[in-house]
């Protein structure tokens, strides 16, 4: 009898006896990784160094301008224009402006072959309607904001103060001897922003004289196109 009862109380001692875990080796790591961003985009690089030299992000509504570009050196034997063009361009809405543009100049002629240079003085201006037709496609993409950086189509009235001027800011008859002469002109152009003080306006058009006579479209069955060019500074608001 004893000996069953101290099996059955070792057997009752075995299974009281809490059991020793079994610890297994962690096996689960961290692993940390950095992602590696490239230093620059050339790309992106390009456009960020286009757009803040053309002011494609700056909205501006008015532009004052003064074109550099109004000089014509002639020899002894020929006349010679010394100019500077002063210019406002005022935003109607995103796509139209209008815009004023005068013209000083000093003048060196000769009057006949045989006589000596002279000294005189010109006036040019010139009032106009612009129509920017690609800004909103430029606008959608981040090429613009509607800062007057955009091809357009123009409607153009232009006149000139002076006996001994060329001509009209749109025509160059070397017609001296009238005082007062206008034009108008159909004109093609794109205007772009250099940096933040600059500007360049290219335009082609088809002009038309006025006065002292109304001239012909196509003088002697020939295109008469115009192209004029203005570089100069630009400050907008």
């Amino acid at each position: 009898m004893l000996p069953r009862l101290l099996s059955l109380l070792a057997a009752i001692l075995l299974l009281a006896r809490p059991t020793q875990a079994q610890t297994l080796p962690d096996t689960t790591g961290v692993r940390y990784t950095q992602e590696t961003v490239a230093d620059s985009d050339p790309d992106a690089a390009w456009l960020a160094g286009l757009s803040k030299l053309t002011r494609l992000q700056i909205e501006e509504h008015r532009l004052w301008k003064i074109g550099l570009t109004q000089f014509a050196f002639g020899s002894a034997s020929t006349d010679s224009r010394y100019g500077l063009n002063f210019i406002y361009e005022h935003k109607l809405r995103t796509n139209w402006s209008v815009m004023a543009e005068i013209s000083p100049a000093l003048l060196r002629y000769r009057p006949l072959p045989t006589t000596a240079r002279r000294t005189g003085a010109e006036v040019e201006s010139q009032v106009a309607a612009r129509y920017y037709y690609n800004l909103n496609r430029r606008i959608r993409k981040g090429k613009s904001a509607s800062n007057f950086s955009a091809n357009y189509l123009s409607l153009a009235l232009g006149s000139s103060l002076g006996r001994y001027g060329f001509g009209t800011p749109f025509t160059s008859d070397g017609s001296q001897g009238q005082s007062f002469r206008a034009s108008a002109a159909l004109l093609y152009g794109f205007q772009r922003r250099l940096g933040r003080y600059g500007f360049f306006d290219l335009m082609a058009g088809l002009p038309l004289p006025l006065s002292p006579r109304l001239g012909p479209l196509f003088p002697k069955n020939s295109l008469n196109l115009l192209l004029d060019f203005r570089l100069g500074l630009a400050l907008g608001r």
